[in-house]
């Protein structure tokens, strides 16, 4: 299993649970479960066709993950870390 830890704003459209155990294999699949359990969550990681925010930052054990490294397979154990990145002005 996969700890997922989410940043404060995720946190109000999850329960306001701070982490989260998910089977997920990949930060993907870890997404893509969260937004199966926590329907209110899917808005703010995914776009309306279906694609990951570029705004969601994945953290793995601290270390940010760059795009090409979304797929790669995560370890019993690891915590991923969600961030969703505000700009504006």
């Amino acid at each position: 299993m996969v700890r997922v830890r989410l940043s404060a704003l995720m946190r109000l459209e999850a329960d306001n649970q701070e982490t989260v155990e998910v089977s997920g294999r990949t930060p993907v699949e870890c997404a893509g479960e969260l937004a199966a359990r926590f329907p209110r969550l899917k808005r703010l990681l995914y776009d309306k066709e279906g694609n990951l925010r570029p705004q969601v930052w994945f953290f793995v054990n601290g270390d940010k993950l760059f795009v090409e490294e979304l797929e790669r397979e995560l370890s019993d154990g690891d915590e991923l870390f969600l961030v969703l990145a505000l700009s504006g002005g």
